[in-house]
This record gives structure tokens, C-alpha cells and sequence, in this order.
């Protein structure tokens, strides 16, 4: 597999090129780099570096091809050399004496590395020589901010959405009639099925059965079970006594 990763030098400054599935991508990392620069030693991308300086600059694909169209049309950097540096978007206020809510901002270069006439013309070879290269990492780089977009598109809407719920449950509950209505019984004294039992000297199945039959009559209220008002068994004890005798 070709390697797509260039150290031009490996004592001064160099430039590299990292891309997932190439070997040696990225190089080995320099001795004096710190957590932050290992980071942009390793993004992929265009990697420049300056050992004097202990510079690491990283640049986007994308960046780095619009760098090179825009070199290989100004011929400046021939005769004034090159300052390169990690692309940034900085904001500011349109007026720095006056508080703004309205922001606005500006390309920057951070990690400013200057090239001289001969490093500018190696930039621009190597560039040119990882063009195609470089077509195909921005892509892919395109497709993940895509990707990272939707997913804080998915994260906002489900935001909102459990919003609208909660304050569709509370509204529900503040304004809903209530399903259940109160069960209202007539005053007095009441037995459960298995008071009954004893009371008659039987099971709690014999009484359910009279229930069902007709002979006893009682109240089957949702929630609480069957009950069976006093003067109601009595009347039941009453006939039954009749009928034996």
C-alpha cells in the first residue's frame, strides 16, 4: 500500500498527511509535542510542524485544497514566502467599547508557522502531489459533519419533543375530569364474603354461589370486592330457616 504520510524533514520542519488505512498514518510523534499537538499530530488531515518553534499547525482537507488553488493562482508566496496556520473562526463584537448581543467574526490562523520561498514551494508540491487524495479525505469529512449536524438535529428535536409531552401530561392532569367516579353505598353495617361464611356457618365459595344464584343479595364494588349489607344476611338466615323447618 503506497504511504500518503510525508516527513520532509525530520529535524526542522516537516509536513505529513494523515488518512485512516494508510500505513505509517500518522508518523511517529515528535519528543517535545504536547497533549494538544499529539492531538493534531494525529487528525486527519494536512500536518505541518516547525521543531524550532514547536509549532503544530493541522489543516482540514478541505482548507488545504482551497490553499492550493488559491497559491496556484498568486504567485507571491514565490518571493515573500508563506505564513501557514490551523484555520480557526474567531468571534468578536462589532464594536469592542460597546456591549453587542450580535456577534460577528473572522477567519484566523492559529499556530502560525512561516515558511520561507523554498518551504512555501514544498507545500505546494506536496499539496499538488495529494490533490486527488485530499478530494477523497474531504469528502469523507464532509459526510461526518453531515452525520455530527443530524444527530444534534435528532437530539433537539427529542428535546422537544419530551417537552411538548411533559407539558401535555401536566396540562392533562390539571384539566382532565376524573374517569373514576365515587361509589356511593347506603348507610349501615356490612359483612365481607368470608364474615358471611362464618356468620352462616359456611364456605366463602357456598356464599359466592348463593350470590350468583340470586339468594343472597349484595354490593360487588370495582376495587374492594363484594360485601354484603347486615340486614340483608339476616333476611337470607331468616328464609332459610324457614325452608328447614
Amino acid at each position: 500500500m503506497q504511504n500518503h504520510s510525508t516527513i520532509l524533514d525530520q529535524i526542522t520542519w516537516g509536513i505529513h498527511l494523515n488518512f485512516e488505512g494508510h500505513s505509517a498514518s500518522p508518523p511517529p510523534p515528535l519528543s517535545w509535542l504536547t497533549q494538544l499537538q499529539q492531538q493534531d499530530w494525529q487528525r486527519r488531515g494536512v500536518v505541518l510542524w516547525d521543531a524550532d518553534l514547536r509549532i503544530v499547525a493541522h489543516l482540514y482537507a478541505g482548507y488545504a485544497l482551497e490553499l492550493l488553488e488559491h497559491l496556484q493562482g498568486n504567485d507571491t508566496w514565490k518571493t515573500e514566502g508563506l505564513i501557514i496556520g490551523s484555520p480557526a473562526f474567531q468571534l468578536s463584537s462589532n464594536n469592542t467599547n460597546t456591549p453587542s448581543t450580535k456577534l460577528g467574526g473572522e477567519l484566523v490562523l492559529k499556530n502560525q508557522i512561516e515558511l520561507g520561498t523554498d518551504q512555501a514551494q514544498t507545500l505546494v508540491e506536496f499539496l499538488s502531489a495529494q490533490e486527488n487524495l485530499l478530494k477523497l479525505i474531504s469528502s469523507y469529512d464532509k459526510e461526518d459533519a453531515k452525520q455530527a449536524l443530524n444527530k444534534v438535529f435528532r437530539l433537539i428535536a427529542d428535546y422537544g419533543r419530551k417537552v411538548r409531552e411533559r407539558k401535555g401530561d401536566i396540562e392533562l392532569i390539571e384539566n382532565k375530569e376524573p374517569k373514576v367516579i365515587p361509589t356511593s353505598i347506603p348507610r349501615g353495617s356490612y359483612f365481607t364474603v368470608y364474615q358471611a361464611a362464618q356468620v352462616c356457618k359456611v364456605t366463602s365459595k357456598q356464599i359466592r354461589a348463593w350470590i350468583r344464584m340470586g339468594k343472597l343479595e349484595a354490593l360487588d364494588l370495582p376495587g374492594l370486592g363484594i360485601i354484603i349489607e347486615a340486614g340483608k344476611l339476616n333476611e337470607f338466615l331468616d328464609r332459610r330457616i324457614s325452608e328447614s323447618n
